[in-house]
């Protein structure tokens, strides 16, 4: 984007602007424009400060007048205490935080002038010029590669530690996106720490090392080297930590703490002095509650998740965001490469048993959670046993969601859900992602599985035809003969896992649902009976069917008669 090319007027207004400011006033001199790389429209000045004169550039952006221009010293030096970084832009009073198209070059320019006479008013003299500038964590961080987490309750315990005492700490790193990032886990020995963490801290790359506790006078004194360390030694008096300064086969962590402020460095491997890395601190804040208070009681519930793929996967980790406390993930298939256009997973699992992969992603999202894998293949060629224990293993938790999309699936969990009076959450994306279809099914409240799925069949074939059917492994849909197919992408199938956890959710946590149908069909873009996207039609579903158990009508008759036959020793013995 050439700004001035397609506003030529507010460029020529610029010029004159500043014209007129170097002709009114004589601490503004030798304005100079240029046509500078990308086009972009600059000029240089000088400003007369105290006999100098200080040599600036103000450069016009791609997207002036929506943005501020940048006011910065021609030279690579420190000019200004409001200034990013040596010979970076200014921070004046005009910035991208509350800069109008109104105002102009010629105004930073009067800024930036303000701002020098401000800091030296006069040969000698220093002063400080109040800041609008507030720079965030994030700001302050992220050129830091090494960087460390700290808790507002390992801080606290940072407090109990003893003066000069070397405390053994132990802290969890790994190495994401470029950068080292660490949180501590415990402060003293392991057996009886003086703090530790709670369960949601991630188990990483393991490091272990000293923390000290110094007295305020030392604060100046506080160095990221192996001098300052090796003199720390000295003065501790502890073994351990000489041994580890003279040689150590991995790298060794520390933390120092001192008035408040807190400094963690790493020594690397090796024998005698050697290099030591320093980790930017980022004290984390309290967490903040952000799910109602109702959503703690998820960390007690348990759901099962048949089908670990598209949907799935994503339905996993919404639940696991949500706070829910236990998982039992069945699937029989891996993950491979052409998964991930529609899966919740990355590359880093790739090759990985589906049930597997998810409970990674799960427990990266809340460590605590305890997930149960089971790799067998519901309706496949397996052995009769695994097949029984993963339906036991799903017929114990509160919610049993079928995230298949596979007839003989469903029917499998619908029994075990009927039988076991447990709540079941089906979905499915119909072909070409045109729309989806989700229900949930309470015991006693809803019709039993089976009869909920007929009854659903019967009421799309009520509205003109059945749901659209295609290649269900590529949410594919054919069109017309030489055209290309319509094919599901993740934000379909996306939704329809959102509406699934949504149904879980709200299972698990009210007695009331917010939901007044059990079931919806749900249109993504105008097709079947959708008359666009987002077009939803709820489907009334009327109970039918007995939640539990299937018994006999003579349950204790047959009962003897089957005792009679499998134990006729013991009837014999019985008469006798």
């Amino acid at each position: 984007m050439i700004w001035w090319l397609s506003q030529p007027s507010r460029a020529r207004s610029e010029r004159l602007a500043i014209a007129e400011l170097e002709e009114r006033y004589g601490w503004l001199s030798g304005v100079k424009w240029e046509v500078r790389e990308e086009a972009r429209l600059a000029a240089d000045f000088e400003i007369e400060h105290l006999g100098q004169a200080v040599a600036m550039t103000i450069t016009f952006p791609s997207f002036f007048p929506d943005v501020p221009p940048q006011v910065r010293p021609r030279e690579e030096i420190w000019l200004s205490g409001h200034q990013y970084g040596v010979g970076g832009e200014l921070c004046l009073e005009y910035r991208p935080d509350n800069w109008e198209p109104t105002y102009t070059g010629a105004m930073m320019i009067e800024s930036a002038h303000r701002l020098l006479i401000g800091e030296t008013p006069s040969e000698g003299v220093v002063a400080e010029v109040d800041t609008a500038h507030r720079v965030t964590t994030a700001q302050e961080i992220r050129n830091a590669k090494y960087r460390f987490m700290l808790p507002a309750a390992a801080r606290d315990g940072l407090n109990g530690l003893p003066l000069f005492a070397p405390v053994p700490f132990e802290m969890s790193e790994r190495y994401e996106a470029g950068h080292w990032l660490a949180v501590p886990r415990r402060f003293g020995e392991e057996k009886a720490p003086l703090w530790s963490c709670d369960s949601d801290t991630p188990r990483n790359r393991r490091r272990m090392g000293f923390a000290f506790r110094l007295p305020d006078g030392f604060r100046d004194t506080i160095r990221s080297s192996y001098d300052f360390l090796e003199a720390l030694g000295s003065v501790a008096g502890y073994e351990a930590l000489a041994a580890i300064l003279a040689s150590s086969p991995e790298e060794a962590a520390f933390l120092i703490e001192c008035g408040g402020d807190v400094h963690v460095m790493s020594l690397a491997p090796g024998d005698g002095k050697r290099p030591m890395y320093q980790y930017r601190l980022v004290n984390l804040p309290d967490a903040e509650r952000r799910l109602a208070n109702e959503y703690h009681r998820l960390a007690g519930a348990s759901v099962a998740i048949v089908g670990c793929g598209s949907v799935g996967s994503k339905i996993g980790a919404s639940l696991a965001r949500a706070g829910v406390g236990r998982f039992v993930l069945v699937d029989g298939d891996i993950l491979y490469p052409g998964n991930l256009v529609r899966n919740d997973l990355d590359w880093g699992s790739v090759g990985l048993n589906k049930p597997d992969a998810v409970s990674k992603r799960i427990r990266d999202i809340r460590p605590s959670t305890v997930v149960e894998t089971r790799r067998v293949l519901l309706g496949g060629q397996e052995s009769s046993a695994a097949t029984d224990a993963a339906l036991v293993a799903v017929g114990k938790c509160d919610v049993i969601i079928d995230a298949t999309a596979e007839g003989q699936i469903f029917n499998l969990c619908g029994a075990v859900a009927r039988n076991e009076r447990k709540i079941m959450v089906w979905g499915e994306v119909f072909a070409g992602g045109i729309g989806g279809l989700v229900m949930r099914l309470r015991p006693d409240v809803d019709p039993v599985p089976h009869a909920a799925r007929r009854q659903i069949m019967d009421w799309c074939t009520d509205h003109g035809r059945p749901p659209p059917q295609g290649d269900q492994v590529q949410y594919g849909l054919a069109l017309n003969e030489g055209s290309s197919p319509l094919i599901a992408d993740d934000a379909d199938v996306g939704l329809v896992a959102g509406h699934m956890a949504r149904y879980a959710i709200d299972s698990l946590l009210r007695p009331e649902s917010v939901f007044p149908q059990s079931a919806y069909a749900i249109g993504f873009q105008r097709d079947w009976i959708f008359d666009g996207p987002f077009d939803t039609w709820p489907i009334e579903l009327r109970p039918e069917g007995c939640w539990g158990p299937q018994k006999d009508d003579d349950l204790s008759g047959e009962l003897a008669a089957l005792a009679a036959e499998l134990f006729p020793d013991a009837q014999t013995d019985r008469a006798a």
